[in-house]
């Protein structure tokens, strides 16, 4: 019972942060200059119009009352209709969503699998580890904005190695298999550009927890018993390091969705970041609300499952929040 009361107040506190980041948003759309109206009757329209505008659409409502009946369409699946597109918000998200969640867990597997190696590898061996360390260190330290042209230049422009633009190439027909293969193709250099910081967090973490579990009584006890070197590593440390990733893979959808958007942007990347820069370009009031509300939900839910898990995977953090 602690444990489910403990998770219905993780999810009760993630949707009224969710709730206040879309009112703030909401607020700002309307207030800014060239709110819905302008952008509905476009920058031309006399006042007659966007007045008539405004009344139809009943934007001249309390800012409260709007809130509360977008809210509830919203909740009913009604996310209005596109300005620049002319069609259901809903279905625009929907189609964009599949190819960010393609590159999103894309980059984090790799990134999961070559940064828990780097770490383990960094852990078991001294001299291995300052290197990694500092191979990391400047990997994350670039912004992922410019790895990303410096992938497309070399691998993509000079070499012409990979394609550098697009989910697939529009000239190609053939069977599902082979689109399949295309797509691979497209996103070898945007997987890429996404996955090198997102490695170089994990292998840090890596490394710090595997050299805590080796000073563990149970490593003392295994090398006695005259298991070899690399079976405790890559056994026993190894399964208590994935349990920390996994909670830290969480905390990091965040950053993986702020990275998409870019690299999207970038490699013209038909996905729900470059979606949101389009709205915000052509003035798409629903599509940017839709949008940031969606990616504030994944962001916000992917920390409120963190903390379960890591309350599921550790007991001893449930007292430690509760204290607090």
């Amino acid at each position: 019972m602690p444990a489910i009361a403990s998770t219905l107040r993780a999810v009760a506190a993630g949707l009224a942060a969710w709730l206040l980041i879309q009112l703030l948003l909401f607020a700002l759309v309307h207030a800014a200059p060239g709110g819905p109206a302008a952008a509905l009757a476009g920058d031309f329209a006399t006042r007659e119009t966007q007045f008539e505008i405004t009344k139809s659409f009943a934007l001249d409502r309390p800012i409260a009352e709007q809130f509360v009946s977008f809210i509830a369409r919203m909740a009913q699946g009604d996310w209005g209709i596109s300005y620049h597109f002319r069609r259901p918000v809903a279905g625009l998200i929907a189609e964009r969503l599949v190819p960010t969640l393609l590159l999103m867990l894309s980059a984090l597997a790799i990134a999961l699998f070559a940064g828990r190696a780097l770490g383990l590898w960094a852990a078991a061996n001294a001299r291995g580890g300052a290197l990694v360390a500092a191979a990391t260190t400047a990997a994350y330290a670039l912004p992922v904005f410019w790895v990303g042209q410096l992938l497309m230049l070399g691998l993509g422009l000079e070499l012409r190695w990979f394609p550098v633009s697009g989910l697939t190439d529009p000239r190609q027909t053939g069977t599902s298999l082979t689109t399949g293969v295309d797509i691979a193709w497209h996103a070898v250099l945007p997987v890429a550009t996404l996955a090198l910081q997102q490695t170089a967090f994990f292998a840090t973490v890596a490394h710090a927890k595997a050299r805590m579990e080796i000073g563990q009584g149970y490593v003392r006890a295994a090398r006695a018993r005259g298991i070899a070197e690399h079976a405790i590593i890559w056994g026993h440390v190894a399964r208590n390091v994935s349990p920390q990733l996994a909670t830290a893979a969480l905390n990091r959808l965040g950053m993986l969705l702020t990275g998409a958007v870019l690299v999207e942007t970038l490699f013209a990347w038909p996905g729900l970041g470059r979606l949101l820069s389009s709205a915000i370009l052509n003035r798409d009031h629903p599509v940017l609300l839709g949008a940031f509300g969606l990616i504030v939900a994944m962001v916000i839910a992917s920390s409120v499952a963190a903390d379960i898990v890591q309350t599921r995977l550790d007991p001893r953090v449930a007292p430690d929040k509760a204290a607090q």
